[in-house]
Order: C-alpha cells, then sequence, then structure tokens
C-alpha cells in the first residue's frame, strides 16, 4: 500500500527524470534502486485466528473485493480506507525501484526468505498526484 502523496509522487518523478538522463548516456540501466520506506506492506488477516467476514476486516475485505484488487495491479481506496496497525507487517531493505516508465516498492519481510513488491506505479499516475505539489523541489521526469 503507498500513500501516493504529492511529495511522494513529486520526489518519484524527480528520481524518474535523473534515470533517464542516466539511461540517456548508458543504454544498459534498466532501473535503479533507494533504500525507501513510504510503501507499507498489510495482510487483512495477518494476526491467527482471525477469519475473515468479522469485525472492521469485514468492511476492508469488502472494500477490496468491490476494488477487484485481484484483478487490477493499482487501486485506489476510499478516502476512509484504514489498516490497523497489528495488519501491517515488518518488513526490512525496503527499497523503491525506479524505471524510466514508473515506480515500484520492494522489501523483505522480517524472518523471511522472500522479497514482497507492489505493482508499477505509472508516470502518469505519478504526474496527477504531484500536480497539488508543484514547487516541492524534486526536478520532473523527462
Amino acid at each position: 500500500m503507498v500513500d501516493l502523496t504529492p511529495e511522494v509522487a513529486a520526489l518519484a518523478l524527480g528520481r524518474i527524470g535523473t534515470v533517464r538522463e542516466q539511461q540517456a548516456t548508458d543504454p544498459e540501466l534498466e532501473e535503479s534502486y533507494f533504500w525507501d520506506s513510504h510503501a507499507a506492506y498489510f495482510s487483512l488477516w495477518v494476526e491467527r485466528g482471525i477469519l475473515p467476514g468479522f469485525g472492521c476486516e469485514a468492511g476492508q475485505a469488502t472494500t477490496l473485493e468491490d476494488l477487484r484488487v485481484d484483478h487490477r495491479e493499482v487501486v485506489q481506496v476510499p478516502e476512509g480506507f484504514q489498516v490497523t496497525e497489528s495488519q501491517l507487517a515488518r518488513v526490512e531493505c525496503e527499497q523503491m525501484i525506479v524505471r524510466k516508465d514508473g515506480i515500484a516498492f520492494t522489501a523483505i519481510p522480517k524472518h523471511g526468505d522472500f522479497h514482497v513488491s507492489t505493482a508499477e506505479i505509472s508516470t502518469e499516475w505519478l504526474e496527477t498526484a504531484a500536480k497539488p505539489c508543484m514547487n516541492c523541489g524534486s526536478k520532473p521526469a523527462r
């Protein structure tokens, strides 16, 4: 889950601009990684013993089902969508992956031997999200 604030979007667009500049001089560059903790990784049923359909998880599950999360890689949740602290996964090695046309996030769950990642967030989504932050100090994507 990424809270795509105007500041985060502007930062990402600046990094995309840098990657594009680097690719102009070195076409072998595919993507660049930055240590970053803007994404949160969660599960509605992370606590053992909680069954889908009970408590506040039922509302979240319904929202996610309504958004067809399983069928779409990037969705926008309603303004009031909340994730409780107990549903957040503890992770390490959090990174933002920057490509010429978008970004993604990756991390390793604590005590895990696998990576989790987000879908790629396109430059178009980032540009839309960054509009309220026209003077945030990051250079735009080129």
